[in-house]
Parts: structure tokens; C-alpha cells; sequence
């Protein structure tokens, strides 16, 4: 019997050493092990570490104090699929006094 060499089972994948995004200031974020989504208030001169606070998508806003020195490979950069941006604009029109 011949093998394939094929993986069996599902999961996302990384490539070991795959660079991420840049990160910069003002950018929305999502922390590994967080919930909810993050502004970039500050990056580090050495580029190791940010501030970041909590921020709501849909008021365009900060939420709280920020968290200060997270780890860049901890910081993923958010992004809103169509059926979530939809979703928003919904939300925003019915909610407008």
C-alpha cells in the first residue's frame, strides 16, 4: 500500500516563521485570548509591545483606560467579513436617535 502522506483532520494552519501584518497606531486589532476588538493607541520604539484599548466598531470609539505593553505577535489586525459590516450598518441605522 502506498501512503499519500496526507493530514487527516481540519484546524487552521500557520506556516511556521509566516509574517503577520504589520501592526501601526490607530490600527483595530484583535488580542490572542482576548474577547472583543482593540485600537493600537502606541507602539513601542522597538516595535515589541503596544498600548491598546477596547473600541467599538460600531460607534467608532474608545471604550476604557488602555492595556499597555501587549505583545505584537499577540495582536492580530481585525477584519469585518460582509455579513458582520452589514450587520453594523443595520445596527447604526435603527439606532440613530
Amino acid at each position: 500500500m502506498k501512503s499519500t502522506r496526507l493530514a487527516i483532520g481540519s484546524g487552521l494552519w500557520e506556516t511556521v516563521g509566516m509574517a503577520r501584518a504589520q501592526i501601526k497606531e490607530g490600527q483595530i486589532v484583535v488580542p490572542d485570548g482576548m474577547v472583543g476588538v482593540y485600537r493600537v493607541v502606541r507602539v513601542s520604539t522597538d516595535g515589541q509591545t503596544a498600548d491598546i484599548e477596547k473600541f467599538d466598531v460600531s460607534e467608532q470609539k474608545s471604550l476604557g483606560d488602555p492595556l499597555r505593553s501587549v505583545a505584537m505577535n499577540k495582536l492580530t489586525a481585525y477584519k469585518e467579513d460582509a455579513s458582520q459590516t452589514a450587520a453594523r450598518i443595520v445596527r447604526e441605522t435603527t439606532t440613530e436617535d
